[in-house]
């Protein structure tokens, strides 16, 4: 962690200041060391660079959701900035790169750091990643080259962070947490007053086969088979994909014809088979996912009192919600 970030750090249980004491640095960075709370008397341990200011011991269902998808990110731990920042604006729409220059933004989720590095790009003052699981370590080895880009592991019902941010979104995260509700909550309540808050969430519309069909074999059996088990799963899962849109998807779009999933298997085309492979593999291990419908969605903005908002239906198959705080 570099020094700039202790402006923002509060303990997770009393909201209290924190110091730092200690510390073993390499370059900018403190990379072993401690954070003190003065109010409580607790102590955080910063580890491998990264403050870990985990205030409870996690429920099941999330230590088993945190260890799964830190094993998917160091799986896909690569980063291409290009591809990211053109994924990145589909699910923040309407949003553009001028939306974040200049801001205080948390990305709350941040997985590998991928998205941190891309609001880092658009101009972010300061950009700080709230991860639950191990996944930190990858997302701090994909930003610590950026003066700006900060990690945090931490548990997002206990957020550890100063409640004032000009943006704030989660992309891909609310869905996988056990009340999708209460984190879209604790999101909007991370962002100031005329602050910005956005998320990307599963749909339930046009996804009810995977509800009824693949929700009931990933719960009772892909998200507890070893990694590399679901690794070689999701290849081969993938490769059938790959040949259905070169086969079946492509000719049909020349013959003008929109299949089932059209807009998504494009999407997909788009994306490649390594990215692709890593979604095919992280809807096979997460232990806990929620497909939301749209009005589900806009009662989590009515609750925070956004009304000032946009929701767009992102590839036929997920939400992107975006909405100013009044």
């Amino acid at each position: 962690m570099r020094d700039s970030l202790l402006d923002y750090l509060r303990c997770p249980l009393c909201r209290g200041q924190l110091h730092l004491a200690g510390e073993q640095r390499e370059g900018p960075h403190v990379m072993q060391g401690r954070l003190h709370c003065a109010a409580c008397q607790r102590d955080y341990p910063i580890a491998r660079g990264v403050p870990r200011l985990l205030a409870r011991e996690l429920p099941p269902d999330m230590a088993h959701t945190a260890r799964n998808f830190a094993q998917s990110w160091r799986l896909w731990n690569q980063i291409d900035d290009e591809r990211y920042r053109w994924q990145f604006l589909r699910w923040v729409q309407p949003l553009q790169p001028a939306d974040f220059a200049g801001r205080l933004v948390l990305d709350m989720g941040c997985g590998k750091g991928r998205h941190l590095r891309v609001a880092a790009q658009f101009g972010a003052r300061e950009v700080i990643g709230i991860d639950l699981s191990e996944a930190v370590d990858v997302a701090f080895a994909n930003t610590r080259d950026i003066e700006h880009a900060h990690v945090v592991q931490a548990d997002i019902f206990h957020m550890p962070v100063v409640r004032d941010f000009d943006v704030a979104f989660s992309i891909g995260v609310l869905h996988h947490t056990p009340d999708p509700a209460s984190a879209f909550a604790v999101l909007a309540d991370m962002v100031k007053p005329g602050g910005t808050v956005a998320c990307w969430v599963y749909g339930r519309e046009n996804n009810g086969w995977i509800v009824h069909v693949v929700d009931p074999v990933r719960i009772g059996l892909t998200s507890r088979l070893p990694s590399k088990a679901v690794q070689a799963l999701s290849r081969g899962l993938t490769s059938i994909l790959f040949a259905g849109l070169k086969f079946v998807y492509q000719p049909s779009e020349k013959l003008g014809m929109k299949p089932f999933y059209a807009d998504y298997m494009h999407y997909l085309r788009e994306l490649g088979f390594t990215e692709t492979q890593n979604i095919v593999y992280d809807h096979l291990i997460a232990p806990t996912a929620v497909y939301l419908p749209r009005a589900e969605v806009e009662r989590w903005f009515d609750a925070a009192g956004i009304t000032t908002r946009s929701l767009t239906w992102v590839q036929k198959v997920s939400w992107a919600g975006v909405g100013q705080k009044p």
